[in-house]
């Protein structure tokens, strides 16, 4: 816990306020043990397989990540990492050990100031295993489990803004689904992924195959037409020469 305290500590500690800043023990006490009441579930073992508690945590980590990348889980699952090689580290500590301190600052910044906190850090969470999805395929056991429990530089507002996306397109859609009676591929085909998407529902940035079938068919069509053109223009070049009688 005392990266917890550390970055509260520090926070308060130089706050421009001379007269606050010299109460940053008391107020620092009053903040961790706020928050520990708040977090306290994941700490006692009887509550480990509720919702709220460690093990629940988890589950619905993994269950969010097995319905957006279910590529890189399987590969996880296939090298026998589970996501308590990890996730406990990163539920437990609010993630303050896996970034430096201005990037937890600012991530922190971010999540007291969401409605609903425990959701906002599993979509981090989630959008942190996709970010490092290509680095994770490539990789062995060690590899693996060398990212995941040591997470490589990466720009925290980045990290944020897909977080952000994936909750949103994920709302939209299930939104879409449940209120207008219609499918999952419908719901997609009529929702425009947010362009900060990387992965949602086990597509690249959301975009339905059927989608980047149609783009690759306008590319391979342009090209028939460009070389269509080229060929009639060819033809009328030859015949004007032949008019002119320059052959």
């Amino acid at each position: 816990m005392n990266e917890i305290v550390g970055t509260m500590y520090y926070v308060l500690a130089n706050d421009p306020n001379d007269e606050w800043a010299c109460e940053a023990e008391a107020d620092t006490y009053f903040l961790f043990n706020t928050l520990m009441i708040d977090m306290k579930d994941i700490f006692v073992p009887d509550l480990d397989d509720a919702e709220t508690g460690i093990q629940g945590r988890m589950t619905n980590m993994i269950d969010l990540l097995s319905l957006h990348d279910p590529e890189v889980q399987r590969h996880l699952d296939e090298c026998g990492i589970g996501p308590a090689f990890y996730s406990i580290r990163w539920l437990t500590t609010l993630l303050s050990r896996e970034f430096t301190l201005p990037d937890t600052i600012r991530l922190w910044d971010s999540m007291f100031a969401s409605t609903y906190r425990d959701n906002f850090l599993r979509y981090v969470c989630v959008s942190m295993v996709i970010l490092i999805r290509e680095s994770l395929l490539q990789g062995d056991f060690g590899t693996c489990l060398r990212l995941l429990q040591s997470y490589p530089p990466t720009n925290i507002d980045q990290l944020l803004e897909a977080s952000r996306s994936l909750w949103i397109y994920e709302s939209q859609v299930t939104l879409a689904c449940h209120q207008g009676g219609i499918s999952l591929h419908q719901a997609m085909n009529a929702i425009v992924p947010p362009p900060t998407l990387i992965m949602a529902f086990g597509l690249h940035a959301g975009e339905k195959l059927d989608q980047l079938d149609v783009i690759k068919n306008r590319i391979e069509d342009g090209k028939v037409v460009a070389k269509t053109l080229a060929t009639n223009a060819r033809t009328l070049l030859g015949n004007a020469r032949d008019l002119l009688g320059l052959r």
